[in-house]
């Protein structure tokens, strides 16, 4: 287990046993805001704008006084995000991504996300052949193509929270992406405003007019309608020319098909993380909200099909639940009544949240 700390110094720490006894530690040069791990080596991307990429040593064992330094840019520009895409490493600096090559310690390709050069790489996630994107202070996520690097698709999920709980409940219109994962074949989506969104992957986006968008990545209509309702702003880019085979996988998603958790965060949503479990049917010994009665019917069903459940869990400051407002009015009532008690120096809905869902999927 690799920590890494504000004031620079990066931990490692057994994952095995004696958890609370740190193995290896080394001052680096500034914050440390990202770590990911590929083909035995752990890349460390630093706020000065420098990556740091360490390896074993001959003696099996993790060596962090022997080190390689790559320089991405100017020092007051950092590395906000990086995520494993196959056997590379994909970097968001500033409005670029920058591909590295693990083993040979290069910057294969540069690329622009997003024209504006003021702009900010915050968020990556990564699963077959594309890649989705999100830029600091926008609600639009970009797809893009794992190997080819092009640009497949955007969507904007703006109008999409705005109609479903309205600028009233959000207390301001300006959605901003600040989570994101890609978990039991659905990409979740974080907002500043605390709001979690799933939406499906899918191979194929079909506009809310019917008009098919994409078929894989090669296969690819021209946008009709610049619809503003959910479902109809989706810009989808691919090239006729691409090398990739027909059967490689493009996560493409539909705002149309989202869906949007009632149960949020009065703050920012901080951080997805996802892990397999089955919780719901360790608790009551059958998984709840079933779309089907009959659990013999659901069984048949999914026979002969590996069904997979996959625990999500949202990380943010508060709960709220969005039908009904942020609950601050239940712990005054509790209270009122005791003059004697020490009113906690946070109510229960501003005290940091973890929200779990269980998902239950066939793999692809």
């Amino acid at each position: 287990m690799w920590l890494g700390a504000q004031n620079g110094w990066l931990y490692v720490h057994s994952a095995v046993s004696n958890w609370k006894k740190c193995l290896h530690s080394i001052k680096l040069k500034d914050s440390v805001l990202s770590l990911v791990h590929v083909k035995g080596r752990v890349l460390v991307a630093l706020a000065d704008g420098t990556l740091a990429i360490f390896h074993r040593g001959e003696d099996g064992q993790w060596d962090l006084s022997n080190y390689h330094l790559m320089d991405l840019g100017h020092t007051h520009h950092s590395i906000r995000c990086m995520a494993v895409v196959y056997d590379r490493v994909w970097c968001g600096y500033k409005n670029k991504i920058h591909v590295i090559q693990p083993k040979t310690m290069q910057i294969e390709k540069s690329f622009d996300a997003h024209p504006r050069r003021e702009s900010q790489v915050r968020q990556l996630a990564w699963i077959g052949d594309g890649v989705w994107v999100s830029i600091r202070l926008d609600s639009t996520l970009r797809l893009y193509h794992a190997h080819s690097h092009q640009h497949l698709q955007d969507v904007d999920i703006e109008p999409y929270v705005s109609k479903m709980l309205g600028t009233g409940k959000l207390g301001f219109s300006f959605v901003r992406i600040t989570a994101l994962l890609i978990a039991g074949n659905r990409l979740w989506v974080g907002t500043g405003n605390g709001v979690v969104i799933s939406i499906p992957l899918t191979e194929t986006v079909v506009l809310h007019r019917g008009q098919l968008l994409g078929l894989r990545a090669n296969k690819t209509s021209p946008t009709s309608g610049e619809g503003s309702r959910s479902g109809g702003v989706i810009h989808v880019y691919g090239d006729d020319n691409s090398d990739k085979s027909a059967s490689s996988f493009i996560p493409y998603c539909s705002m149309a098909q989202a869906q949007l958790c009632f149960h949020g965060h009065r703050d920012a949503v901080k951080f997805f993380v996802s892990v397999p479990g089955n919780v719901l049917a360790t608790l009551n010994g059958s998984v709840l909200d079933s779309p089907s009665e009959n659990p013999s019917t659901a069984a048949t069903e999914t026979e002969g099909q590996k069904l997979k459940n996959v625990l999500v869990l949202s990380g943010g400051e508060g709960y709220i639940d969005f039908r009904i407002g942020d609950g601050e009015d239940d712990e005054t009532e509790e209270n009122a009544g005791d003059a004697t008690q020490v009113k906690p120096v946070l109510s229960k809905a501003e005290r940091s949240h973890i929200i779990v869902w269980q998902v239950s999927y066939i793999p692809e």
